[in-house]
């Protein structure tokens, strides 16, 4: 999977870019195998004391994730974006597991 780490007016670091790599490429290789991109923009809020983090990611044809987080720091917003995507592709991906019972073969006999 491709990410991309980007910051508007802020500085993002080697260990911030790693950290946010590994994390969301476990997290959404956790749900679907072969995700396409993710992008992460970190970025002041408009008070300019938290951090806001934006989570978008491919993972398949159609699907698109999107989530954001605040926090103090860098670190903590993406955890918080992080967490929320998580559960959103948990959700998605048990929505499209079948739960209809199995097919057994036999044929069926109507009268």
């Amino acid at each position: 999977m491709q990410v991309s780490v980007t910051g508007k007016q802020l500085n993002v670091g080697e260990a911030l870019r790693h950290h946010v790599e590994t994390c969301l490429a476990e997290a959404v290789g956790k749900y679907f195998n072969h995700a396409i991109e993710g992008s992460v923009v970190s970025s002041w809020t408009g008070n300019g004391k938290q951090v806001r983090a934006d989570i978008s990611a491919h993972v398949g044809r159609g699907i698109l994730m999107q989530g954001h987080g605040e926090g103090v720091d860098a670190h903590s917003a993406f955890e918080a974006a992080s967490d929320r995507v998580a559960k959103q592709l948990r959700r998605h991906k048990r929505r499209l597991r079948d739960h209809r019972p199995a097919h057994t073969g036999k044929p069926v006999d109507f009268g």
